[in-house]
């Protein structure tokens, strides 16, 4: 075993130190700011954090005869290989658990909408100033577990509905997401989201969905709505159902073209395979890594 000079080994110390600090802060920051993009640039600090402290360990120890550069890409590739199984785990895990996994929605009435904080309070006059109004509060739990609260909005026509959704994460902190809806006198469905969790499922033929989780601003989520209707060069159909009825409806129709599609098994098979067919659990794995570090979904239709 051969030690490598003092100097390198300073060197390697001090830069492991350096990104474990890093680490830490950006973790702990994007907790509690509950921003996906702080997340990824956290999953990232993570990954080459663990690389570097395996290589340097290695490679300042004298284990074996392989430059840094080679052992780092090792480490990388090894870290890649642990949590792709326990991502598979969690995903299999999930697949035979109670959660839903197209959760059912009732009103919200307990007077719990939107937490008190300073940036939730600027969207909603930034509703308010921009021609959106209230229409309901709704929410998903199972049991005592809070899923997700929704507020819905609507501008003026009825032509846009906004659900603005609260993710309630296990720091505490609430993260905040917007889904825009129309319809046209086609029957075709215009989304546009910036939904951050992964799905891996199918959408209906006549939806256009379109996930951009890059883009956390509501304003610019809207214009980008509002550009692709103009593209459309349909005319919108105002909402008459409930906010309530069709978002109920749309998780009915979903689960069952999902189930078609063979993303999950059928029921029959649920008790021995769980929720979810290999095939579900792969596309749900894959996208899982493509928003985790790239900040990609998957394509829908």
């Amino acid at each position: 075993m051969e030690l490598i000079p003092q100097g390198e080994s300073i060197l390697i110390q001090g830069g492991i130190l350096a990104l474990a600090i890093l680490s830490l802060l950006v973790s702990w920051w994007a907790g509690r700011a509950g921003s996906p993009v702080l997340a990824i640039i956290s999953r990232w600090l993570r990954w080459i954090f663990i690389a570097i402290l395996m290589a340097g360990a290695v490679y300042v120890f004298g284990w074996t005869g392989y430059r840094f550069g080679v052992l780092f890409f090792v480490a990388m590739l090894a870290w890649f290989l642990v949590e792709t199984a326990y991502n598979w785990l969690a995903i299999s895990t999930l697949s035979r658990s109670e959660l839903p996994l197209f959760p059912k929605f009732e009103e919200n009435d307990g007077g719990e909408e939107w937490p008190t904080d300073n940036r939730f309070l600027k969207l909603k006059d930034w509703l308010s100033a921009n021609g959106f109004s209230r229409r309901q509060a709704l929410i998903s739990h199972l049991e005592d577990l809070v899923l997700m609260r929704v507020s819905v909005y609507e501008n003026k026509d009825q032509t846009i509905r906004l659900h603005v959704l609260f993710l309630p994460n296990a720091r505490g902190s609430t993260a905040v997401c917007f889904t825009c809806y129309s319809s046209t006198r086609l029957g075709d469905c215009i989304v546009t989201d910036n939904v951050f969790l992964p799905f891996g499922g199918f959408y209906p033929e006549n939806w256009d969905v379109e996930r951009r989780p890059w883009t956390r601003a509501l304003s610019s989520l809207v214009e980008r709505h509002r550009a692709r209707i103009d593209a459309k060069a349909e005319v919108l159909m105002p909402f008459v159902t409930s906010p309530l009825e069709q978002i109920n409806e749309d998780q009915r129709q979903v689960e069952l073209l999902n189930r078609d599609l063979g993303f999950l098994n059928k029921r029959a098979e649920e008790t021995e395979l769980g929720r979810l067919t290999t095939a579900g659990k792969a596309r749900i794995w894959q996208e899982i890594w493509t928003l985790a570090y790239l900040g990609l979904p998957l394509s829908y239709n």
